[in-house]
């Protein structure tokens, strides 16, 4: 019998198997999985069992990446993340309860620094163990842009500790993880977790033992040189917004000069670390190509954001009016499977959605979202659940009703999406039977964009069949 649901402070270690994390898990997985539309990992066969692993992802997106690595393997990871975001003790319990230790920092008091060296211990029992994975990030915090920053020596100084006790033999061993989101905290976005191969730290273990700051710089190059191939990583500061725009608009076209037939996470992913070395060749030998390009990417998404429009809608000339007309008919009738997953899911949606108004860094909003909606939803839908139990309907028709409350609310969500999709259409399609000067602007910057991106790729691949 469980006597108490916090049961990690029973547990006799840290990353020994515990049921109330398993059911918390659980209870996370089936959250995060309707928080996304589309999850896809690759590469599970890269961790190796029963050895001393130390997980190591990048980090962009707060509580969500330690939510990436615990819902997506089916270990109960084990977790140092900074001190300060334990603040309150609901958050506390939660935190600890997903096996979560603070790691202290100069900024949070030299006496706290102190207490590192007990995190540090527990950390080098959990390798020694090897029952579950120990994971950290190699960034120290996270950001909010898509690249690797400067990488901090806590990981490489604890895998050196851990692997003590092998010497120069294989032991302990550093995974990176690459986490890609389609977008850091929009409902229903995509996310990508790219297993890497493992590192082992034996192999840099004799230049930490005759000098150990030079070991550990060995060990973080080429955890930097590993992690930024699982990514996007896009170093240049002056063009950031160009290459994430050439992501959406050119990645299609990229795919189709690499000869991939998918339209899978990973396959778009290997698209867009080409055109991203592409461009950055193209950087270095031609700047002034890369200028011009800029230009044009910059009035482009500056037409998109004045007419309220994404890159999908411009792929087409115009949409056929027909089409749309059924297609608003085809919604008019969907609208009272709308209100009913509205009536089911909208006031915990939008206390959710109101909550993060006032966290200033945005790279928290998709991780208090989460943890305000597991908890927001349930009691919203336990009074209307006891109201359809208690109404005299069939048993199928109350369990049916409950298991579809989340769903229709996923559903309703979706109508909506699809509702403002057609809306785009329709102005588009107005805009170009209209003639608007400035809807066909945006046109001809599309066609010449992807024009000097084709001769981008035409001019790069020539280069490498010269060096070939």
């Amino acid at each position: 019998m469980i006597t108490n649901l916090w049961g990690v402070f029973r547990k006799k270690s840290i990353d020994e198997w515990a049921l109330d994390y398993w059911l918390l898990q659980q209870y996370a997985k089936f959250w995060y999985r309707l928080l996304y539309r589309k999850v896809e990992v690759v590469n599970r066969q890269n961790v190796p069992v029963r050895q001393p692993v130390i997980f190591a992802p990048n980090h962009q997106n707060a509580l969500m990446d330690a939510l990436a690595v615990t819902c997506n393997t089916r270990y109960q990871t084990i977790f140092l993340a900074r001190a300060d975001i334990f603040k309150g003790k609901m958050l506390i319990r939660l935190l600890t309860a997903m096996n979560i230790m603070p790691v202290y920092r100069i900024r949070d008091g030299y006496e706290n620094v102190k207490r590192n060296d007990e995190v540090f211990e527990k950390t080098t029992h959990v390798l020694q163990n090897k029952l579950n994975p120990l994971c950290l990030f190699p960034e120290g915090n996270h950001g909010d842009r898509r690249r690797l920053r400067n990488l901090v020596k806590g990981l490489f100084r604890i895998a050196f500790i851990a692997q003590e006790e092998y010497g120069v033999n294989p032991g302990v061993k550093i995974i990176p993880i690459g986490i890609d989101y389609s977008h850091y905290s929009n409902f229903r976005s995509n996310l990508f977790v790219n297993i890497g191969k493992p590192i082992e730290v034996s192999e840099y273990f004799s230049a930490f033992q005759e000098n150990p700051v030079v070991g550990i710089n060995q060990l973080k190059d080429r955890y930097a040189s590993e992690i930024s191939k699982l990514m996007i990583d896009i170093q240049t500061e002056d063009y950031y917004e160009t290459y994430m725009d050439l992501r959406i608009l050119f990645n299609e076209e990229m795919r189709t000069i690499m000869q991939i037939t998918g339209d899978s996470l990973p396959e778009r992913f290997r698209a867009d670390k080409e055109m991203i070395a592409m461009l950055d060749r193209e950087l270095t030998d031609n700047p002034a190509t890369i200028k011009e390009l800029d230009d044009r990417v910059s009035a482009y998404r500056q037409l998109l954001r004045h007419f309220r429009l994404r890159d999908w809608v411009v792929r087409k000339k115009e949409y056929p009016l027909t089409g749309l007309f059924f297609s608003a008919i085809l919604k008019i009738l969907l609208f009272p499977v709308f209100l009913l997953g509205a009536f089911n899911n909208y006031l915990p949606y939008r206390f959710t959605e109101t909550r993060i108004r006032k966290i200033k860094d945005t790279q928290f909003h998709s991780s208090f979202k989460f943890v305000i909606g597991m908890i927001a939803f349930p009691l919203y839908y336990l009074p209307i659940l006891i109201f359809v139990f208690i109404y005299p309907h069939p048993l199928w028709f109350k369990i049916a009703y409950a298991l579809l409350m989340p769903v229709s609310g996923i559903w309703a969500f979706s109508w909506t999406i699809s509702v403002k999709k057609l809306m785009a259409k329709v102005r588009y399609t107005l805009g170009v039977r209209k003639k608007n000067p400035e809807i066909l602007r945006m046109q001809d910057l599309r066609k010449d964009i992807t024009g000097r991106m084709f001769r981008i790729t035409e001019g790069s691949n020539k280069i490498n069949e010269s060096k070939g």
